[in-house]
């Protein structure tokens, strides 16, 4: 007899069932796969692990944690810089009923104290999760059509073009394999500039650079001047004919436009190499949101959802969000 079951899968260990979910979900982004999961959990120094919903041994439904232990509790927190891979479900060759996905996120619920997921967007899973008790955040990203240069150029603001037109009239120029440690530190003083502490240690970020690096997963790119200093980095990463724009920093001081004419060298070299899309991987703090939009696009909308048990956890998380919102100058 066919049933519905449940299992938590080490990722490290044996990744089959997710890489078979992964392959055959039509939601299914780079940073959903495997590999960057157990690259993440390596870095961060967290078990990758999945918990899956079968069909039989079919894999039809799941999510990934990076969980760790903070005293007595069992916390699964958002995945560092990686977007929409909070659920992949292979939609296409079976209907998951209500009361299987049940099972599903009960399982999640009784696992960790508090977990955080990155929904795609538009994803109808979000509702669900509401009416069980999630805590569901509304967020945007922007997205750029890159499969027409043409249209591409027009799209931009007109400030924006005049930018390009003063930074194309400089001694800039591409760096196409700068190094881990530089990225790290132009992203460190990013954050340095406006007295705020980054979010992830330099260290950690070169060491997870370089780890990417080496896998293949990613892309670097610098803009330099004719001296030699460093203006501008952006690390970029493919997923078939999107790209993701991964991670940033810039020295204004060097060349005030520089980041501008990064983004847009970077766009017409990924024109050129076939990619239809960029996402800008979030629009949500109002400085980096002015800075994106002049690139034109559109907003996509997408969701973080959480879950706390028990409920106090809620109120300290959310005091703990405001602090860290006001120490780097959001609202």
């Amino acid at each position: 007899m066919q049933q519905w079951s449940v299992k938590t899968v080490s990722l490290t260990e044996d990744a089959r069932l997710w890489d078979r979910l992964h392959a055959s979900s039509a939601r299914a982004t780079v940073f959903s796969s495997s590999a960057w999961l157990c690259l993440l959990g390596e870095v961060f120094e967290r078990p990758a692990t999945a918990t899956i919903l079968l069909f039989d041994d079919m894999p039809v439904a799941g999510i990934p944690l990076l969980t760790s232990q903070r005293g007595p509790l069992r916390v699964s927190p958002p995945l560092p810089i990686t977007l929409y891979a909070g659920w992949l479900a292979d939609e296409h060759h079976i209907a998951v009923p209500s009361d299987a996905l049940h099972e599903l996120f009960a399982h999640i619920e009784q696992r960790c104290h508090y977990a955080s997921l990155g929904l795609p967007p538009e994803e109808p899973l979000a509702e669900q999760l509401r009416g069980r008790g999630w805590t569901l955040h509304q967020m945007r990203t922007r997205r750029i059509t890159i499969a027409d240069a043409e249209a591409l150029w027009s799209g931009y603001s007109q400030s924006l073009r005049r930018k390009l037109r003063r930074a194309g009239e400089s001694d800039l120029h591409l760096d196409e394999d700068p190094s881990s440690s530089l990225m790290a530190d132009c992203y460190d003083l990013s954050y340095q500039r406006h007295g705020i502490a980054p979010p992830i240690p330099k260290e950690r970020v070169r060491r997870w650079i370089d780890e990417l690096k080496r896998s293949g997963m990613v892309d670097m790119f610098a803009g330099r001047r004719l001296d030699g200093r460093c203006a501008a980095v952006r690390a970029v990463t493919r997923d078939g004919d999107m790209l993701y724009d991964w991670l940033a920093g810039a020295d204004p001081a060097v060349a005030p436009s520089a980041s501008h004419w990064l983004v847009h060298t970077i766009l017409t070299r990924y024109h050129k190499h076939g990619c239809l899309y960029f996402d800008f991987m979030g629009a949500n703090a109002p400085g980096v949101a002015d800075f994106k939009r002049s690139f034109g696009g559109d907003l996509v909308p997408y969701v973080d959802a959480e879950w706390y048990r028990p409920s106090i956890l809620k109120t300290i998380n959310r005091l703990r969000s405001r602090a860290i919102r006001r120490q780097r100058g959001l609202r």
